[in-house]
């Protein structure tokens, strides 16, 4: 394996920089907090938020509506797929979220909000998607280009913090916002390749994990980060991982930890400082019952007060271990061929 503190190997391996953008990654979530939605929407409290999205592009979707789960009384979705479900009429609010502007999905939904007549924003550093909303006249929120949509979580999660308060829906305060940037920018140092293993979380969790399939589990609040967390492991490291959220997971999938096979398994807790009584009390239970058969268990905390800031830092140490896990089986980090050749065939006119 790849020795994660050795700076050249790194290079060799991550030829597109990947590293650097990561490194970036607070002074990504200081420029987003500051984009707003041109024009402005200018609607009321919607009955309900459509975050319309797919991949990377709606797992700020995901953020935003764990954030806003028990703490606004407007419902947050996230919509995966073509079209929009048959709630979002003229009274929701829809976000079509797509980094790269032309993903097939969420254009389906923008035109079908246009259709229905349905408040939409465009999230969006441009292609198709910009160009229907400057035609249709919706609002647009731009988003610097020359990411991958999987890096780019900043842009794509704290704009529409911003825009949901305009609209009288506040999942974050702008109080909240800065100390999740504050919080990002104070845990940005101790995981970048130059701090060495032995001081470095994200290292140490990947060289815990190694050859294991790690399987990540969530409470009500973490599960997002924890699918988060899935996808970053299996574009970035290019293997497969499972998630799951408590409690649901105690109902079923905790009977998958018996036997030889579990060997092979390396779970990795993610807790929340906030996380009720109940909750805490099965992930104690889980990790007495799966730890002893299990190849490697470990946890994981967000930082900081508010939720969005641990919910934000979580998603953080997700993604720089999963590219130390890539790094640690020589695998390109950014590049992403199979998803790539997917999306060219599906663009593909049929015969």
């Amino acid at each position: 394996m790849t020795n994660l503190d050795d700076l050249e190997a790194l290079a060799e391996i991550d030829p597109h920089d990947a590293r650097r953008v990561l490194a970036e990654f607070p002074a990504q979530c200081r420029r987003a907090s500051t984009l707003r939605a041109a024009p402005p929407p200018g609607i009321g409290t919607p009955r309900v938020v459509v975050v319309a999205g797919m991949g990377g592009s709606a797992a700020g979707g995901d953020l935003l509506a764990a954030c806003a789960a028990d703490a606004v009384d407007v419902p947050v979705l996230v919509h995966r797929g073509y079209g929009l479900p048959a709630l979002a009429g003229p009274d929701a609010l829809v976000i079509a979220c797509s980094y790269s502007g032309d993903t097939a999905e969420v254009l389906s939904a923008f035109d079908a909000a246009v259709t229905r007549r349905v408040p939409v924003v465009a999230l969006t550093a441009g292609g198709a998607l910009a160009q229907r909303a400057a035609a249709a006249g919706r609002p647009r929120v731009t988003l610097p280009g020359g990411l991958m949509p999987r890096m780019a979580l900043g842009y794509l999660l704290l704009p529409a913090v911003a825009l949901l308060e305009g609209c009288g829906v506040t999942v974050a305060t702008a109080a909240e916002v800065d100390e999740a940037v504050a919080a990002v920018e104070s845990l940005a140092p101790e995981l970048v390749p130059a701090r060495p293993s032995a001081d470095n979380e994200a290292k140490r969790l990947a060289l815990s994990i190694g050859d294991r399939l790690p399987v990540i589990y969530g409470g009500p609040t973490t599960g997002a980060a924890a699918y988060r967390w899935k996808t970053d492991v299996e574009e970035n490291a290019k293997r497969f991982a499972l998630a799951g959220t408590l409690p649901e997971m105690n109902h079923n999938e905790i009977e998958a930890w018996q036997g030889p096979a579990a060997k092979g398994l390396h779970a990795v807790l993610l807790r929340d400082a906030a996380e009720p009584p109940e909750i805490a009390q099965r992930f104690h239970i889980l990790r007495d019952m799966i730890g002893p058969s299990a190849g490697g268990l470990s946890e994981a905390r967000g930082r900081g007060a508010g939720r969005l800031a641990r919910l934000l830092t979580l998603a953080y140490l997700g993604q720089w271990t999963s590219y130390y896990l890539a790094v640690l089986r020589g695998r390109d980090p950014w590049s992403v061929p199979l998803l790539d050749e997917f999306k060219r065939r599906v663009r593909r006119p049929s015969p």
